[in-house]
Protein backbone atom coordinates (compact mmCIF):
# COMPACT_ATOMS: atom_id res chain seq x y z
CA UNK A 1 0.00 0.00 0.00
CA UNK A 2 1.74 3.41 -1.08
CA UNK A 3 2.20 5.88 1.78
CA UNK A 4 4.09 9.19 1.87
CA UNK A 5 7.57 9.09 3.16
CA UNK A 6 8.52 10.22 6.88
CA UNK A 7 9.93 12.96 7.03
CA UNK A 8 13.72 11.29 8.04
CA UNK A 9 13.19 9.06 5.35
CA UNK A 10 12.85 12.52 3.20
CA UNK A 11 15.99 13.85 4.37
CA UNK A 12 17.50 10.66 4.05
CA UNK A 13 16.88 10.56 0.25
CA UNK A 14 18.00 13.94 0.02
CA UNK A 15 21.69 13.11 1.47
CA UNK A 16 21.48 10.08 -0.55
CA UNK A 17 22.34 12.18 -3.85
CA UNK A 18 25.11 13.64 -2.31
CA UNK A 19 26.73 10.32 -1.09
CA UNK A 20 25.97 8.46 -3.99
CA UNK A 21 27.88 10.96 -6.21
CA UNK A 22 30.77 11.25 -3.62
CA UNK A 23 30.72 7.21 -3.47
CA UNK A 24 30.81 7.46 -7.48
CA UNK A 25 33.90 9.88 -7.78
CA UNK A 26 35.60 7.89 -4.59
CA UNK A 27 35.22 4.23 -4.35
CA UNK A 28 36.15 2.17 -7.54
CA UNK A 29 34.11 -0.82 -6.88
CA UNK A 30 30.59 0.91 -6.44
CA UNK A 31 27.89 -2.07 -5.90
CA UNK A 32 25.23 -1.51 -8.96
CA UNK A 33 22.35 -3.04 -6.37
CA UNK A 34 22.84 -0.36 -3.76
CA UNK A 35 22.91 2.30 -6.92
CA UNK A 36 19.64 0.87 -8.64
CA UNK A 37 17.77 0.59 -4.94
CA UNK A 38 18.51 4.54 -4.58
CA UNK A 39 17.51 5.64 -7.58
CA UNK A 40 14.34 3.27 -7.29
CA UNK A 41 13.61 4.85 -4.22
CA UNK A 42 13.97 8.44 -5.25
CA UNK A 43 11.92 7.31 -8.74
CA UNK A 44 9.14 6.03 -6.17
CA UNK A 45 8.98 9.07 -3.99
CA UNK A 46 8.47 11.25 -7.23
CA UNK A 47 6.10 9.00 -8.22
CA UNK A 48 4.19 8.79 -5.29
CA UNK A 49 4.72 5.01 -5.34
CA UNK A 50 6.32 5.10 -1.63
CA UNK A 51 5.33 1.94 0.12
CA UNK A 52 6.61 -0.43 2.97
CA UNK A 53 8.95 -2.73 0.62
CA UNK A 54 10.99 0.14 -1.43
CA UNK A 55 11.62 1.83 2.66
CA UNK A 56 12.86 -1.17 3.73
CA UNK A 57 14.89 -1.96 0.75
CA UNK A 58 15.97 1.81 0.58
CA UNK A 59 17.48 2.06 4.03
CA UNK A 60 19.23 -0.95 3.44
CA UNK A 61 21.13 -0.11 0.69
CA UNK A 62 21.15 3.59 2.23
CA UNK A 63 23.07 1.85 4.93
CA UNK A 64 25.30 0.11 2.81
CA UNK A 65 26.18 3.26 0.88
CA UNK A 66 27.16 4.96 4.54
CA UNK A 67 29.73 1.71 5.22
CA UNK A 68 31.50 2.42 1.49
CA UNK A 69 32.11 5.80 2.37
CA UNK A 70 32.96 5.79 5.98
CA UNK A 71 34.35 7.31 7.65
CA UNK A 72 32.97 10.49 5.47
CA UNK A 73 29.45 11.15 6.46
CA UNK A 74 26.69 13.58 5.37
CA UNK A 75 28.14 16.16 7.78
CA UNK A 76 31.48 15.45 6.57
CA UNK A 77 30.52 16.47 3.13
CA UNK A 78 28.71 19.38 3.99
CA UNK A 79 31.46 21.50 5.60
CA UNK A 80 33.43 21.51 1.92
CA UNK A 81 30.04 23.40 0.99
CA UNK A 82 30.94 26.84 0.07
CA UNK A 83 28.01 28.26 1.61
CA UNK A 84 29.34 30.79 4.69
CA UNK A 85 28.88 34.29 3.07
CA UNK A 86 31.61 36.69 3.90
CA UNK A 87 32.21 38.84 6.47
CA UNK A 88 30.68 42.55 6.64
CA UNK A 89 33.97 44.09 7.35
CA UNK A 90 35.50 43.02 4.70
CA UNK A 91 33.97 45.75 2.76
CA UNK A 92 36.96 46.62 -0.24
CA UNK A 93 36.58 42.76 -1.38
CA UNK A 94 34.02 42.95 -4.92
CA UNK A 95 31.71 40.49 -4.76
CA UNK A 96 33.59 37.84 -2.40
CA UNK A 97 32.69 33.90 -2.70
CA UNK A 98 31.38 31.87 0.19
CA UNK A 99 33.64 29.93 2.04
CA UNK A 100 33.03 26.45 3.40
CA UNK A 101 33.61 25.70 6.83
CA UNK A 102 36.59 23.51 6.67
CA UNK A 103 38.40 26.54 4.57
CA UNK A 104 37.29 29.15 6.87
CA UNK A 105 38.30 27.30 9.91
CA UNK A 106 41.76 26.51 8.47
CA UNK A 107 42.00 30.16 7.37
CA UNK A 108 41.78 31.71 10.72
CA UNK A 109 43.82 28.76 12.68
CA UNK A 110 46.05 29.49 9.91
CA UNK A 111 46.35 33.19 10.94
CA UNK A 112 46.83 32.58 14.41
CA UNK A 113 49.69 30.58 14.20
CA UNK A 114 51.45 32.88 12.02
CA UNK A 115 50.26 35.96 14.61
CA UNK A 116 51.82 33.65 17.09
CA UNK A 117 54.67 32.91 15.59
CA UNK A 118 55.27 36.52 15.35
CA UNK A 119 55.13 37.04 18.73
CA UNK A 120 57.28 34.44 20.04
CA UNK A 121 60.16 35.27 17.47
CA UNK A 122 60.09 38.81 19.11
CA UNK A 123 59.83 38.02 22.17
CA UNK A 124 62.36 35.16 21.86
CA UNK A 125 64.55 37.93 20.27
CA UNK A 126 64.09 40.01 23.16
CA UNK A 127 64.77 37.16 25.97
CA UNK A 128 68.02 36.28 24.19
CA UNK A 129 69.23 39.79 23.52
CA UNK A 130 68.64 40.99 27.26
CA UNK A 131 70.19 37.86 28.63
CA UNK A 132 73.30 38.55 26.41
CA UNK A 133 73.08 42.46 27.93
CA UNK A 134 72.92 41.14 31.29
CA UNK A 135 75.34 38.94 30.83
CA UNK A 136 77.82 41.58 29.25
CA UNK A 137 77.07 43.91 31.80
CA UNK A 138 78.13 41.78 34.75
CA UNK A 139 81.58 40.96 33.55
CA UNK A 140 81.98 44.28 32.64
CA UNK A 141 80.99 45.51 36.69
CA UNK A 142 83.73 42.70 37.69
CA UNK A 143 86.46 44.02 35.29
CA UNK A 144 85.40 47.93 37.05
CA UNK A 145 85.30 46.70 40.31
CA UNK A 146 88.98 44.74 40.29
CA UNK A 147 90.07 47.87 38.26
CA UNK A 148 88.45 50.52 41.04
CA UNK A 149 90.32 48.59 43.55
CA UNK A 150 93.41 49.07 42.24
CA UNK A 151 93.07 52.33 41.79
CA UNK A 152 92.03 52.77 45.80
CA UNK A 153 94.73 50.81 46.55
CA UNK A 154 97.36 53.04 44.65
CA UNK A 155 95.85 56.03 45.60
CA UNK A 156 96.24 55.07 49.52
CA UNK A 157 99.90 54.77 48.66
CA UNK A 158 100.10 58.16 47.04
CA UNK A 159 98.64 60.15 49.65
CA UNK A 160 101.00 60.43 52.02
CA UNK A 161 103.85 61.23 49.35
CA UNK A 162 101.80 64.13 48.18
CA UNK A 163 99.02 64.59 50.71
CA UNK A 164 96.28 67.84 48.68
CA UNK A 165 98.93 68.84 46.33
CA UNK A 166 98.25 68.98 42.69
CA UNK A 167 99.67 66.45 40.41
CA UNK A 168 101.43 69.04 38.36
CA UNK A 169 103.70 70.02 41.80
CA UNK A 170 103.99 66.37 42.51
CA UNK A 171 107.46 65.00 42.49
CA UNK A 172 109.39 63.48 39.45
CA UNK A 173 109.59 60.27 41.32
CA UNK A 174 105.54 60.00 41.53
CA UNK A 175 104.84 61.32 38.34
CA UNK A 176 104.46 57.47 36.77
CA UNK A 177 102.29 56.23 39.15
CA UNK A 178 100.27 59.29 38.88
CA UNK A 179 100.38 59.03 35.12
CA UNK A 180 99.20 55.22 35.95
CA UNK A 181 96.55 56.42 38.01
CA UNK A 182 95.08 58.65 35.67
CA UNK A 183 94.91 56.18 32.79
CA UNK A 184 93.17 53.37 35.03
CA UNK A 185 90.50 56.46 36.09
CA UNK A 186 89.51 56.94 31.92
CA UNK A 187 89.76 53.36 31.78
CA UNK A 188 87.09 53.36 34.68
CA UNK A 189 85.09 56.41 33.00
CA UNK A 190 85.06 54.30 29.71
CA UNK A 191 84.01 51.02 31.48
CA UNK A 192 81.17 53.05 33.03
CA UNK A 193 80.24 54.62 30.32
CA UNK A 194 79.98 50.75 28.41
CA UNK A 195 77.56 49.55 31.45
CA UNK A 196 75.40 52.56 31.03
CA UNK A 197 75.00 52.52 27.15
CA UNK A 198 74.07 48.37 27.39
CA UNK A 199 72.17 48.67 30.36
CA UNK A 200 70.28 51.34 28.52
CA UNK A 201 69.34 49.14 25.66
CA UNK A 202 68.56 46.26 27.67
CA UNK A 203 65.75 48.67 29.30
CA UNK A 204 64.57 49.88 26.42
CA UNK A 205 64.12 45.68 25.29
CA UNK A 206 62.61 44.72 28.33
CA UNK A 207 59.87 47.76 28.55
CA UNK A 208 59.36 46.90 24.84
CA UNK A 209 60.61 50.69 23.75
CA UNK A 210 58.51 52.34 26.58
CA UNK A 211 60.99 53.01 29.11
CA UNK A 212 64.85 53.51 29.57
CA UNK A 213 67.53 54.58 31.99
CA UNK A 214 68.54 57.81 32.13
CA UNK A 215 72.53 58.34 31.15
CA UNK A 216 74.66 60.76 30.49
CA UNK A 217 78.17 60.12 29.02
CA UNK A 218 81.10 60.64 31.54
CA UNK A 219 83.52 63.50 32.13
CA UNK A 220 86.50 62.77 30.48
CA UNK A 221 88.94 65.44 32.13
CA UNK A 222 91.85 64.30 33.54
CA UNK A 223 91.95 64.33 37.21
CA UNK A 224 94.48 66.54 39.12
CA UNK A 225 94.55 65.74 42.47
CA UNK A 226 93.92 63.15 45.43
CA UNK A 227 90.51 64.55 45.41
CA UNK A 228 89.30 63.93 42.14
CA UNK A 229 90.06 60.20 42.08
CA UNK A 230 88.12 60.01 45.56
CA UNK A 231 85.73 61.73 43.90
CA UNK A 232 85.48 58.97 40.68
CA UNK A 233 85.46 56.57 42.66
CA UNK A 234 82.82 57.73 44.77
CA UNK A 235 80.93 58.09 41.39
CA UNK A 236 81.68 54.83 40.08
CA UNK A 237 80.33 52.79 43.38
CA UNK A 238 77.27 55.30 43.44
CA UNK A 239 76.25 54.45 39.33
CA UNK A 240 77.05 50.86 39.99
CA UNK A 241 74.48 51.03 42.24
CA UNK A 242 71.82 52.52 40.11
CA UNK A 243 73.12 49.65 36.91
CA UNK A 244 72.28 47.02 39.93
CA UNK A 245 68.62 48.04 39.97
CA UNK A 246 68.47 48.28 36.51
CA UNK A 247 69.74 44.27 36.12
CA UNK A 248 67.78 43.41 38.63
CA UNK A 249 64.20 44.74 37.18
CA UNK A 250 65.38 43.66 33.65
CA UNK A 251 66.22 40.03 35.34
CA UNK A 252 62.70 39.48 36.33
CA UNK A 253 61.22 40.75 33.36
CA UNK A 254 63.20 38.67 31.39
CA UNK A 255 62.53 35.73 34.05
CA UNK A 256 59.09 36.15 33.53
CA UNK A 257 58.59 36.56 29.70
CA UNK A 258 61.01 33.06 29.27
CA UNK A 259 59.33 31.07 31.91
CA UNK A 260 55.59 32.01 32.03
CA UNK A 261 54.46 34.03 28.92
CA UNK A 262 56.98 32.49 26.13
CA UNK A 263 56.08 28.86 27.39
CA UNK A 264 52.26 29.76 27.17
CA UNK A 265 52.54 31.22 23.22
CA UNK A 266 54.80 28.26 22.74
CA UNK A 267 52.09 25.96 23.57
CA UNK A 268 49.42 27.70 22.14
CA UNK A 269 51.73 27.82 18.97
CA UNK A 270 52.17 23.96 18.88
CA UNK A 271 48.10 23.13 19.17
CA UNK A 272 47.62 25.29 16.47
CA UNK A 273 50.82 23.84 14.00
CA UNK A 274 49.08 20.65 15.08
CA UNK A 275 45.56 21.42 14.42
CA UNK A 276 46.63 23.38 10.97
CA UNK A 277 48.35 20.20 10.08
CA UNK A 278 44.92 17.93 11.03
CA UNK A 279 42.62 20.32 9.12
CA UNK A 280 44.82 19.52 6.00
CA UNK A 281 44.67 16.21 6.29
CA UNK A 282 40.76 16.66 7.34
CA UNK A 283 39.97 18.60 4.09
CA UNK A 284 41.76 16.03 2.10
CA UNK A 285 39.72 12.95 3.46
CA UNK A 286 36.55 14.83 3.64
CA UNK A 287 36.44 14.00 7.18
CA UNK A 288 36.23 17.65 8.74
CA UNK A 289 33.14 17.37 10.55
CA UNK A 290 30.51 20.52 12.04
CA UNK A 291 31.65 19.97 15.55
CA UNK A 292 35.37 19.74 14.59
CA UNK A 293 35.99 23.59 15.67
CA UNK A 294 34.70 23.17 18.70
CA UNK A 295 37.15 20.06 19.32
CA UNK A 296 40.34 22.51 17.33
CA UNK A 297 39.47 25.31 20.06
CA UNK A 298 40.03 22.72 23.44
CA UNK A 299 42.79 21.26 21.74
CA UNK A 300 44.40 24.74 21.27
CA UNK A 301 43.11 25.85 24.54
CA UNK A 302 45.28 22.22 25.83
CA UNK A 303 48.27 23.39 24.30
CA UNK A 304 48.15 26.12 26.24
CA UNK A 305 47.82 24.86 29.66
CA UNK A 306 50.38 22.32 28.75
CA UNK A 307 52.85 25.24 28.11
CA UNK A 308 51.92 26.56 31.52
CA UNK A 309 52.88 23.68 33.27
CA UNK A 310 56.05 23.09 31.26
CA UNK A 311 56.92 27.05 32.06
CA UNK A 312 56.41 26.28 36.02
CA UNK A 313 58.26 23.66 36.48
CA UNK A 314 57.35 21.08 34.29
CA UNK A 315 56.21 17.23 34.40
CA UNK A 316 58.73 15.69 31.52
CA UNK A 317 61.59 14.24 34.24
CA UNK A 318 64.03 13.16 31.27
CA UNK A 319 63.86 15.84 28.62
CA UNK A 320 67.43 15.37 27.76
CA UNK A 321 69.07 18.81 26.12
CA UNK A 322 65.81 20.28 25.20
CA UNK A 323 64.88 23.95 26.25
CA UNK A 324 61.87 24.78 28.31
CA UNK A 325 60.40 26.79 25.39
CA UNK A 326 61.00 23.88 22.76
CA UNK A 327 59.47 21.36 25.51
CA UNK A 328 55.98 23.70 25.59
CA UNK A 329 55.53 23.67 22.06
CA UNK A 330 56.09 20.07 21.50
CA UNK A 331 53.76 19.82 24.57
CA UNK A 332 51.34 21.96 22.60
CA UNK A 333 51.79 19.52 19.55
CA UNK A 334 51.45 16.46 21.55
CA UNK A 335 48.85 17.09 24.27
CA UNK A 336 48.40 13.89 24.87
CA UNK A 337 51.49 12.61 26.58
CA UNK A 338 51.28 15.45 28.85
CA UNK A 339 48.32 14.66 30.15
CA UNK A 340 48.80 10.95 30.13
CA UNK A 341 51.57 11.88 32.40
CA UNK A 342 49.40 13.99 34.69
CA UNK A 343 47.11 11.27 34.82
CA UNK A 344 49.62 8.98 35.93
CA UNK A 345 50.58 11.54 38.77
CA UNK A 346 46.71 11.58 39.75
CA UNK A 347 46.19 8.10 39.77
CA UNK A 348 49.56 7.73 42.84
CA UNK A 349 47.36 10.44 44.90
CA UNK A 350 44.26 8.62 44.54
CA UNK A 351 46.42 5.26 45.77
Amino acid sequence: MARAPTPSESEALARSEKLLRFASENIKDLPQTVVSTVCAARDAQQANTWDQKIATDFWLAFNSLCTLIKPVTMDTLSTNLREIPPPRWKFWVKAPEPVSLSSRTAARYLSLLMSLLCVAVLLGFIVSSATNLNSEIRKLIDSANQLTEKIVSETDLLEPAIGQKKFSKAGADNQEIIARLQNQVHEQDYLLDQMFQKTQVMSRLVSFGFMASSWDPGSSATVSDISDIRIAVQNYYNSRRYIGNDLLKGSITISVISSSILPIILGIMGACAYVVRLISDQIKDTTFSRTSPIRHLVRVALGGLAGVVIGFGGVVADAGSLSPSALAFIAGYAVEPVFATLDSIAEKFRR
